[in-house]
């Protein structure tokens, strides 16, 4: 019955934005909305051409082909994001200004990745050498994406470019601590089709040394191996574009034990499959976006002498309709709808199946003013989930001051659904729990130009956020439990440097981003409360990511370097992780063969340079000095 009236809210929809687009059939015909060229597909998502007020840095696409890792490092080294890592082997999660892991959002082709259960994303399983694109996107975006969206969204795609190819990359990475990666992928198409496939596979023995008290050890029991492939196919017919990937992964894991418990004989092991269909519709004025997708994931966990053995199976089936149309050559309006369908399966749940499905329709519009120098984004969503029928307005601004000179603002409105584990974990999940909720501000100005062949790019951005019915498990006469006990005011400033400099035959580029975040309880429990006014626990004070690197033709020398304050283990502050400073470093030489379009790259790189000793969450150590080397050849 729930399924069926979710189904029948969807239909509805659709069929309203039908009518739409009838009636706009009378309209006048002044110019087509060109969202297609001849060689480049170039129909944006949502988040791309309705984005106006946030602030949003793309990470890039030559560092993801010559660093393949894991999307816990691109997102470390390349940003201010706080990745809160466990150590190797290990699970990496994310907080973006202040907020929890469950709080971002990440998605893959436009499909959310988020897991139904945790609501969060484990980013170290996460291979960025797939995606040849990679956004993200700071501060509120639930109007346009839905639950979740309150600190941030990660956005992870392969762009489609309609040109001839043909090209073969084989690349084999080895690294310290027992790493190696083999990756295997090729590109073909022409300007009607194209096709994307990667197989690769990894695995390390990861016996890390690291220093308790001074006294150096070996971190045993973190074996790991994983594998999987990727396929990607677009299709483009007069006026239509298809679009299907499919992403399918293994990853077997030994859980590592900590400093003060080194013994462990936990393992982990999840298989991952996901796709995803679209299909895009241009005809003059209008254009329609569908997308459905499906993922299917299985974790299990089991430790004996923990006597633990959790299997948890879920499922999630999303689909998607977006209506766009071109008033005039200044107003572009947005019309959608969304559909959530998850459900689970784990001997951890009350029942043994528990399912949340969620219906959501958006409307927005982007607004030129004044010769295009004000840019205005208003946004509504109404979203229906279960007893929750959260509304969320938001509007962005983008000013030019001057052409070189811009200022962007946003006011949003914010929510999220607990997610399954919250709702149904047994022992502790609690069904009564309300969403998070409440108003985010920021406002930022942003300049960019080139000086005397001096490309500089510089943001700053402040803001200001109060999430009510903050979900916090807490332990209740011996059993973990998340109740909304919390209010959370997360405020802070970020800024964002980008600098390139030609010299002769050497180009000199550096980056910067920077982030101070305050996230502190304001709950008012009790005025004796020791947690109120404080540092949420895993909240750095500072974060600081700082890049610069030199171009001489073929060779590519950078340096990268990360600060992270203290952060706090306890709530109430009395304890703490130091801060630390690490240094990476590496060379890149690319040339093409004699006689040949094909051609061979080599990559070198030291990671942790000074060898420091450091923790991101407690009594996990992280590597210390160690080596990657990566060779990549190309067949064109």
């Amino acid at each position: 019955m729930q399924f069926c009236i979710i189904y029948n809210r969807y239909v509805w929809i659709v069929l309203l934005l039908c009518a739409i687009r009838s009636e706009s059939l009378f309209a006048q015909t002044n110019s087509d909305s060109s969202y297609q060229s001849k060689d480049v597909e170039i129909i944006g998502y949502r988040y791309q051409d309705f984005s106006a007020g946030s602030k949003t840095i793309q990470i890039d696409s030559t560092y993801l082909k010559n660093n393949p890792g894991s999307l816990s490092d691109v997102l470390s080294n390349q940003s201010s994001v706080y990745i809160k890592s466990y150590g190797v082997s290990s699970l990496s999660s994310i907080s973006l200004r202040g907020g929890s892991a469950s709080q971002t959002q990440t998605t893959m082709n436009g499909m959310l990745l988020n897991s139904p259960t945790t609501g969060q994303v484990d980013y170290s399983i996460v291979p960025s050498f797939l995606f040849n694109s990679m956004n993200i996107q700071y501060g509120s975006q639930v109007s346009l994406m839905g639950s979740g969206a309150i600190g941030g969204s990660i956005h992870l795609s392969n762009e489609t470019n309609f040109v001839k190819r043909k090209q073969l990359n084989i690349s084999y990475q080895q690294a310290s601590f027992g790493s190696l990666l083999p990756i295997i992928s090729t590109r073909l198409g022409d300007s009607t089709q194209q096709f994307y496939a990667a197989l690769y596979y990894k695995q390390a023995t990861n016996i890390i040394p690291y220093y308790d008290q001074n006294e150096k050890k070996k971190l045993d029991h973190a074996f790991q191996k994983q594998g999987g492939m990727y396929l990607d196919y677009s299709k483009r017919i007069k006026n239509s574009t298809f679009k299907y990937w499919m992403w399918y992964q293994q990853f077997d894991k030994d859980i590592p034990g900590t400093i003060s418990a080194p013994f462990s004989d936990a393992t982990q092991y999840d298989r991952n499959w996901k796709q995803g269909l679209q299909w895009n519709w241009v005809k003059k004025r209008s254009v329609i976006q569908t997308k459905i997708g499906y993922q299917s994931d299985k974790m299990n966990y089991q430790s004996d002498t923990s006597n633990i053995h959790s299997i948890i199976y879920s499922k999630l089936l999303q689909a998607e309709f977006e209506y766009r149309y071109t008033l005039t050559s200044n107003i572009v309006v947005l019309a959608g709808s969304q559909v959530l369908l998850q459900q689970a399966n784990s001997n951890n749940f009350s029942d043994s199946s528990v399912n949340q499905n969620k219906v959501g329709f958006f409307l927005s519009s982007n607004i030129k003013l004044f010769h295009k120098k004000i840019i205005l984004v208003p946004s509504i969503r109404k979203e229906w989930v279960k007893n929750w029928i959260p509304f969320t307005p938001s509007l962005g601004l983008d000013y030019h001051l001057i052409t070189s000179l811009k200022f962007h603002g946003l006011a949003s409105y914010n929510y999220r659904v607990p997610s399954l584990n919250d709702l149904y974990w047994n022992p502790g999940g609690n069904v009564n729990l309300k969403p998070e909720n409440g108003w985010s501000y920021e406002a930022g100005i942003g300049f960019e130009k080139i000086i005397n062949k001096i490309s500089v790019y510089q943001d700053v951005t402040v803001y200001t956020r109060t999430i009510k019915d903050w979900i916090l498990w807490t332990p209740s006469y011996g059993i973990w439990t998340p109740e909304n006990i919390q209010q959370v005011w997360s405020r802070g400033l970020e800024s964002e440097t980008r600098i390139s400099i030609p010299i002769s035959k050497v180009t000199l580029q550096i980056k910067n981003s920077f982030a101070f975040t305050k996230s502190t309880n304001e709950s008012n429990l009790a005025s004796t409360d020791e947690r109120i006014h404080k540092q949420l626990i895993y909240v750095p004070l500072y974060k600081n990511s700082f890049t610069t690197s030199i171009q001489l033709k073929r060779i590519s020398v950078g340096c990268i370097y990360n600060y992270t304050s203290w952060s706090f283990i306890t709530s109430d502050n009395s304890d703490y992780i130091n801060p630390y400073h690490i240094f990476d470093t590496y060379v890149t030489y690319s040339t093409r063969l004699v006689k040949s379009k094909s051609s061979i790259s080599i990559n070198a790189r030291i990671n942790n340079i000074s060898n420091k000793s450091y923790q991101v969450v407690a009594s996990r150590p992280m590597p210390l000095r160690n080596y990657q080397v990566t060779l990549t050849y190309t067949f064109n």
